[in-house]
């Protein structure tokens, strides 16, 4: 019996524009399944919590934090989760229980209506309970250690933990998760973002020796743990690795990719992108500084990424818009093959009930997907064993995973344009195949907020005339600012029309 290949689902995101658009041409999208790019058998989408928000913040809300992350399928959760990491304490002396503290108070008052009197206001997600989150949507959990926030000098009145009192209570941490606790925690993170400025003492030596005693103290409790430092700059990660590389297994970096969008969408539309340069530069300076053997064991781990412009010019709205981005951000991330995950930020930051639709959250309040989750959960649902190669040009962007053992192929197209496109989908050396599923994602522009998401019905019929040769290949009529992916194809953008020409009836959107 010949062997079909699968093509499970298309994903399509789209914004609706008039069908009055005159098509182009076919655009030929080439997928090869005999051209592997990377490995991503591991799943490696994950997310930032908030162990301030995750907590029981929102009591009433229809979906807790484990049922929202369970729908958006990621499989490493970072905790506790951005700057603050450098203030939280998983417990307090004797460290004999799981009993959220703080390092510091410093920037307490930034947060109001989180802190009171140098307390919680709210219960926030303790290091058990983040656990058992990942325990029940089968998730690898990603801790970061706070280290530097010693540096900073104290106010009057402030609770401050020294440096060898933070180092202490890293190893105690080990300690209670992986001996007393045998939670088999294997990320750990030195500090958060410790680049950055905002603390004016730091300096990138003092970091890395950091690193060289945080490690020295956790690995005596537990030597198989991942000690991972962070950096973001050439000359930042040059000094970390030489300094400290035999104290470490990993590095990680953040990717904000989006940096003077001027014209905001726009300036992602009319131009070719780049969006993961950050860990582009992480990548090439541990290619750079590292022996052959840290190479041979290294990997990267995005600890941060996402839609914020940092400068300031695109406004972070939670709309069409900044999904697409993302979901091609993530693309880009997974196509590397030195990248062992990334975890976008996040579950939602401080404001989320005051501004309910910031691109950074990937859920609202009540635990309700936002349309940049959507961007996460369209990957985590539909992803295969590898990243393969798959050409494209134009207003069209495509990506394409594969199983090779199931021989079940996802593509996924991006239409960035502003109107309707044909495309043609090709695979050479596949000449038998059956679509399995087809889903699509759709706003009526960039600026949606309330984008849908749908399967369409494609009732597994036969396209192996499709896939013969270009002229008979898939054809798709795409709207602008799209995403449709299927287990064979997924586009994301604008709304596609797709009709699978002389095989799979066409199908008419506006209908």
């Amino acid at each position: 019996m010949k062997k079909n290949l699968l093509i499970t689902a298309t994903l399509v995101l789209s914004l609706f524009t008039s069908c009055a658009h005159k098509m182009g041409d076919a655009i030929a999208i080439t997928v090869y399944t005999d051209s592997i790019v990377s490995d991503i058998s591991n799943h490696p989408v994950g997310i930032n919590l908030n162990f301030i928000m995750d907590g029981r913040r929102f009591p009433k809300a229809k979906k807790n934090v484990t049922e929202a992350v369970k729908e958006l399928g990621t499989k490493y959760l970072r905790y506790p989760g951005g700057e603050k990491s450098d203030l939280y304490l998983f417990g307090i002396p004797p460290y004999e229980e799981s009993h959220t503290s703080l390092a510091r108070t410093i920037g307490l008052d930034d947060y109001p209506g989180v802190f009171k009197d140098g307390e919680f206001v709210y219960d926030p997600l303790d290091f058990d309970e983040f656990m058992k989150v990942c325990r029940d949507v089968g998730a690898e959990p990603v801790l970061v250690v706070a280290a530097d926030n010693y540096l900073r000098k104290p106010e009057k009145g402030e609770r401050v933990s020294g440096r060898e009192a933070l180092i202490k209570h890293a190893a105690e941490w080990v300690r209670y998760a992986n001996i007393k606790k045998k939670y088999n925690v294997r990320y750990w993170m030195i500090g958060n973002e410790s680049w950055n400025k905002n603390n004016e003492n730091s300096t990138v030596d003092i970091y890395a020796q950091d690193v060289i005693d945080f490690s020295k103290a956790m690995k005596a409790v537990d030597p198989s743990i991942l000690v991972i430092p962070n950096g973001d700059s050439d000359e930042f990660f040059k000094a970390v690795i030489t300094k400290a590389g035999d104290y470490i297994d990993r590095l990680c970096v953040s990717n904000y990719g989006i940096f003077n969008f001027n014209a905001g969408y726009e300036s992602y539309k009319d131009t070719a992108r780049c969006l993961i340069w950050p860990a582009q530069t992480a990548l090439n300076a541990m290619n750079k500084y590292a022996t052959p053997e840290q190479l041979s064991k290294w990997k990267l781990i995005v600890a941060e990424y996402g839609t914020i412009d940092w400068a300031g010019l695109w406004h972070g709205t939670n709309d069409m818009g900044h999904a697409i981005v993302n979901f091609d951000m993530t693309g880009q991330l997974l196509l590397e093959p030195q990248i062992e995950f990334s975890c976008f930020w996040n579950t939602r930051w401080l404001n989320n009930e005051e501004q309910p639709q910031t691109d950074h959250d990937a859920i609202d309040s009540n635990g309700n997907i936002n349309p940049t989750g959507y961007s996460l959960l369209i990957w985590n649902k539909f992803m295969g064993d590898k990243m393969i190669k798959s050409e494209s040009k134009g207003y069209i962007i495509s990506y394409a995973s594969y199983s090779p053992q199931k021989d079940q192929l996802f593509v996924y197209l991006i239409n960035k344009g502003d109107r309707e496109e044909s495309v043609n989908i090709v695979i050479p050396g596949k000449g038998d195949a059956k679509v399995v599923q087809c889903w699509e994602y759709f706003g009526k522009d960039d600026k949606d907020l309330a984008p849908v998401w749908q399967q369409r019905d494609v009732k597994d019929k036969d396209i192996t005339n499709m896939l013969k040769n270009q002229s008979n290949s898939s054809a798709y009529h795409c709207f602008g600012d799209s995403i449709i992916c299927t287990v064979l194809c997924a586009i994301f953008g604008e709304l596609f029309n797709i009709d699978y020409k002389n095989l799979i009836e066409s199908w008419n959107y506006n209908e």
